[in-house]
């Protein structure tokens, strides 16, 4: 997960931008330099990618951005390997469309990675966003919504709503528009229990947003993924999103490998070759209760959740 530092800080209270964030909107016009320049430009170009299933652009584009900064070669290592395995192998989750001979130049040195390791790459994609994506971006009702709103932006009520856009867009690659249908009522109550939280659709990504900056968000992307699988009917694509699971999330150095022992893990490698809807339960309650209680009582004392619910607090009041 890639998260772009940002001019807030927030210390149990939400803290606005140092200035409108929309002030700047119509400049965004003038090129895609002044779109990705600013936070509130990346967050609704993203939005506009991800209407044209093309956000993995400026998803590559700013890790890239991001890993250039690294200071220590453990750390760069690390990152080089992330960034390969998501946007530039085949077949990568997130893969960026980019020629053999870019591609295979990356992956002969990433053994060996250096600053400059993703530079080709980030420019033919960078090419790609300027002369193809950005052009429809100003055209769209996203951005042409934004011009519209900026003539209003000094509403207090939308300056809460924008301040909380740039919160979650660099937490969580979930849309921030949810914020909207928000109430405080809702979030009070996911203090509850997990179970309350998990039940909610925003309490989910609000929650996977908060393990992502504790670089654990594996944990609530694997139950979510159980969840979803044992609703799977069909035999055969039961076996395949069962091998899917087991590649990505259990066996040893997984892309996402979850944190349980080795005879959960020996037990659902030899229930796989002829899985059945409970083939990952046990699993899925051992990472369960870490959450339970380790990651939900932070969550319900992070920044995260006091800034949303004091923001929705303020709002109900308006």
């Amino acid at each position: 997960m890639w998260k772009i530092p940002g001019r807030f800080s927030l210390t149990g209270r939400l803290c606005c931008f140092p200035k409108d964030p929309l002030e700047d909107v119509e400049t965004w016009r003038e090129s895609v330099d002044k779109v990705l320049s600013c936070k509130a430009g990346q967050i609704a170009f993203r939005e506009f990618l991800k209407s044209e299933y093309s956000e993995e652009n400026i998803l590559f584009w700013l890790a890239c951005e991001e890993y250039k900064k690294i200071k220590t070669a453990p750390a760069m290592i690390s990152s080089a390997n992330r960034i390969y395995s998501e946007f530039v192998q085949t077949e990568a989750p997130k893969q960026i469309n980019i020629d053999c001979g870019t591609r295979e130049n990356i992956t002969k040195n990433i053994s060996q990675p250096t600053l400059t390791s993703f530079d080709s790459a980030q420019k033919l994609i960078y090419s790609l966003m300027a002369r193809d994506c950005y052009p429809r971006f100003l055209k769209s009702d996203i951005y042409q919504g934004l011009l519209r709103r900026g003539d209003s932006s000094k509403s207090l009520h939308l300056k809460l709503n924008i301040s909380m856009f740039n919160l979650v867009a660099y937490v969580s690659d979930t849309s921030p528009f949810f914020f909207y249908r928000l109430s405080f009522e809702e979030m009070s109550q996911w203090s509850h229990s997990l179970e309350t939280l998990l039940s909610s659709k925003y309490g989910v990504q609000i929650f996977q947003a908060f393990l992502k900056t504790e670089f654990s968000d594996e944990n609530i992307e694997f139950w979510m993924v159980c969840e979803d699988y044992k609703k799977t009917k069909s035999s055969f694509r039961m076996c395949s999103r069962a091998k899917k699971i087991f590649k990505r999330y259990i066996e040893v150095e997984a892309v996402r490998e979850i944190n349980i022992d080795h005879k959960t893990r020996d037990l659902i490698r030899r229930n796989i070759k002829e899985p059945t809807t409970v083939c990952f339960d046990d699993a899925q309650r051992i990472v369960y209760g870490l959450m339970e209680r380790d990651s939900y009582p932070r969550f319900l004392k992070s920044d995260i959740y006091r800034a949303f619910l004091d923001s929705t607090s303020e709002s109900s009041k308006m």
